[in-house]
Protein backbone atom coordinates (compact mmCIF):
# COMPACT_ATOMS: atom_id res chain seq x y z
CA UNK A 1 0.00 0.00 0.00
CA UNK A 2 1.45 3.74 -0.59
CA UNK A 3 2.55 6.07 2.23
CA UNK A 4 -0.56 8.39 2.28
CA UNK A 5 0.37 11.65 3.08
CA UNK A 6 -0.66 15.36 4.05
CA UNK A 7 0.06 16.10 0.45
CA UNK A 8 -2.16 13.58 -0.84
CA UNK A 9 -4.97 14.51 0.98
CA UNK A 10 -4.53 18.35 0.80
CA UNK A 11 -4.90 17.55 -3.21
CA UNK A 12 -7.96 15.61 -2.21
CA UNK A 13 -9.65 18.88 -0.55
CA UNK A 14 -8.85 20.83 -3.80
CA UNK A 15 -11.35 18.98 -5.65
CA UNK A 16 -14.52 21.15 -5.85
CA UNK A 17 -16.84 18.20 -6.31
CA UNK A 18 -16.78 15.21 -4.39
CA UNK A 19 -19.08 11.80 -4.43
CA UNK A 20 -20.13 10.65 -0.84
CA UNK A 21 -20.80 6.41 -2.03
CA UNK A 22 -23.13 5.30 0.72
CA UNK A 23 -24.42 9.01 1.95
CA UNK A 24 -27.24 7.19 4.06
CA UNK A 25 -31.25 8.37 4.57
CA UNK A 26 -30.60 8.62 8.72
CA UNK A 27 -29.47 12.13 9.53
CA UNK A 28 -27.42 11.10 12.36
CA UNK A 29 -24.98 8.48 10.19
CA UNK A 30 -21.77 8.87 9.13
CA UNK A 31 -22.06 9.00 5.52
CA UNK A 32 -25.23 11.70 5.34
CA UNK A 33 -23.03 13.88 7.84
CA UNK A 34 -20.17 13.92 5.61
CA UNK A 35 -22.41 14.90 2.51
CA UNK A 36 -23.87 17.54 4.55
CA UNK A 37 -20.94 18.87 6.04
CA UNK A 38 -18.98 18.77 2.63
CA UNK A 39 -22.12 20.96 1.48
CA UNK A 40 -21.80 23.56 4.26
CA UNK A 41 -18.22 24.23 3.35
CA UNK A 42 -18.96 25.03 -0.39
CA UNK A 43 -17.89 21.97 -2.13
CA UNK A 44 -20.56 20.74 -4.79
CA UNK A 45 -21.49 17.29 -2.81
CA UNK A 46 -23.10 14.06 -4.85
CA UNK A 47 -25.16 11.63 -2.84
CA UNK A 48 -24.55 7.86 -3.90
CA UNK A 49 -26.58 5.63 -2.39
CA UNK A 50 -28.09 2.51 -4.45
CA UNK A 51 -31.27 2.41 -2.90
CA UNK A 52 -33.12 5.92 -2.77
CA UNK A 53 -33.35 8.90 -5.29
CA UNK A 54 -33.36 11.86 -2.91
CA UNK A 55 -31.94 12.62 0.32
CA UNK A 56 -33.79 15.41 1.80
CA UNK A 57 -32.92 17.79 -0.42
CA UNK A 58 -30.08 16.34 -1.76
CA UNK A 59 -30.79 13.77 -5.17
CA UNK A 60 -29.16 10.98 -4.88
CA UNK A 61 -27.50 8.63 -7.97
CA UNK A 62 -27.57 4.80 -7.61
CA UNK A 63 -24.31 4.70 -9.24
CA UNK A 64 -20.92 6.52 -8.81
CA UNK A 65 -20.96 5.62 -12.77
CA UNK A 66 -24.45 7.46 -13.02
CA UNK A 67 -23.34 10.90 -11.86
CA UNK A 68 -22.55 13.48 -14.30
CA UNK A 69 -18.83 14.33 -15.36
CA UNK A 70 -16.57 16.04 -14.45
CA UNK A 71 -16.04 14.09 -11.08
CA UNK A 72 -12.59 13.07 -9.82
CA UNK A 73 -12.94 12.29 -6.44
CA UNK A 74 -15.22 10.69 -3.66
CA UNK A 75 -15.32 8.90 -0.36
CA UNK A 76 -16.82 5.68 -0.12
CA UNK A 77 -18.59 4.85 3.67
CA UNK A 78 -19.57 0.89 2.69
CA UNK A 79 -18.99 -2.23 4.42
CA UNK A 80 -15.64 -3.56 3.26
CA UNK A 81 -17.53 -6.38 1.77
CA UNK A 82 -18.89 -3.92 -0.75
CA UNK A 83 -15.49 -1.55 -1.23
CA UNK A 84 -14.06 -3.85 -4.16
CA UNK A 85 -17.44 -3.28 -6.02
CA UNK A 86 -17.31 0.65 -5.00
CA UNK A 87 -13.13 0.67 -6.13
CA UNK A 88 -14.51 -0.63 -9.57
CA UNK A 89 -17.05 1.35 -10.15
CA UNK A 90 -14.85 4.66 -8.80
CA UNK A 91 -12.52 2.93 -11.71
CA UNK A 92 -15.24 3.20 -14.00
CA UNK A 93 -16.16 6.23 -13.78
CA UNK A 94 -12.65 7.89 -14.15
CA UNK A 95 -12.64 8.76 -10.31
CA UNK A 96 -8.48 9.31 -9.71
CA UNK A 97 -8.57 9.81 -5.67
CA UNK A 98 -10.72 7.72 -3.53
CA UNK A 99 -10.93 7.92 0.54
CA UNK A 100 -12.25 4.76 1.80
CA UNK A 101 -13.45 5.79 5.33
CA UNK A 102 -12.91 3.24 8.01
CA UNK A 103 -15.24 3.06 11.20
CA UNK A 104 -13.06 2.12 14.19
CA UNK A 105 -16.21 0.48 15.51
CA UNK A 106 -17.12 -1.54 12.65
CA UNK A 107 -13.94 -2.85 11.43
CA UNK A 108 -10.66 -1.56 8.80
CA UNK A 109 -11.38 -1.54 5.57
CA UNK A 110 -10.74 -4.51 2.83
CA UNK A 111 -7.14 -4.43 2.03
CA UNK A 112 -8.07 -6.30 -0.97
CA UNK A 113 -10.14 -2.87 -2.32
CA UNK A 114 -7.12 -1.01 -1.33
CA UNK A 115 -4.82 -2.97 -3.56
CA UNK A 116 -7.52 -2.92 -5.92
CA UNK A 117 -7.56 0.99 -6.40
CA UNK A 118 -3.47 0.92 -6.69
CA UNK A 119 -3.89 -1.94 -9.79
CA UNK A 120 -6.55 0.45 -11.47
CA UNK A 121 -5.25 3.59 -10.98
CA UNK A 122 -6.98 5.17 -8.26
CA UNK A 123 -4.94 6.95 -5.46
CA UNK A 124 -6.53 5.90 -2.43
CA UNK A 125 -6.03 7.37 1.59
CA UNK A 126 -7.30 5.04 3.85
CA UNK A 127 -7.17 5.01 8.35
CA UNK A 128 -7.46 8.56 8.74
CA UNK A 129 -11.04 10.37 9.42
CA UNK A 130 -12.00 12.62 6.51
CA UNK A 131 -13.19 15.13 9.11
CA UNK A 132 -10.41 15.29 10.73
CA UNK A 133 -8.48 16.75 7.39
CA UNK A 134 -12.06 19.18 6.06
CA UNK A 135 -11.22 22.87 5.99
CA UNK A 136 -13.12 24.40 8.92
CA UNK A 137 -14.03 21.46 10.25
CA UNK A 138 -14.58 22.36 13.66
CA UNK A 139 -15.30 21.15 17.31
CA UNK A 140 -15.03 18.05 17.81
CA UNK A 141 -12.81 16.78 14.42
CA UNK A 142 -10.38 19.71 15.32
CA UNK A 143 -9.65 17.82 18.23
CA UNK A 144 -9.43 14.41 16.66
CA UNK A 145 -6.85 15.81 14.16
CA UNK A 146 -4.86 17.32 17.81
CA UNK A 147 -4.77 14.54 19.29
CA UNK A 148 -3.40 11.88 16.46
CA UNK A 149 -0.55 14.60 15.52
CA UNK A 150 0.22 14.77 19.19
CA UNK A 151 0.23 10.99 18.77
CA UNK A 152 2.13 10.38 15.77
CA UNK A 153 -0.35 9.16 13.96
CA UNK A 154 -1.29 11.67 11.52
CA UNK A 155 0.39 11.63 7.93
CA UNK A 156 3.14 13.82 7.41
Amino acid sequence: MALITRESIDAFYRHKRIAVLGASRDKRKFGRLLLEALVQRGFDAVAVNPNVDLLGEYPCYRKITDVPQPLEAAIAVVPPAQQEQVVRECAAACIKQLWIHEHVMKGISNPRAIDLCEELGIEVISGVCPFMFMPQAGFPHNLHAWVSQLCGAQPK
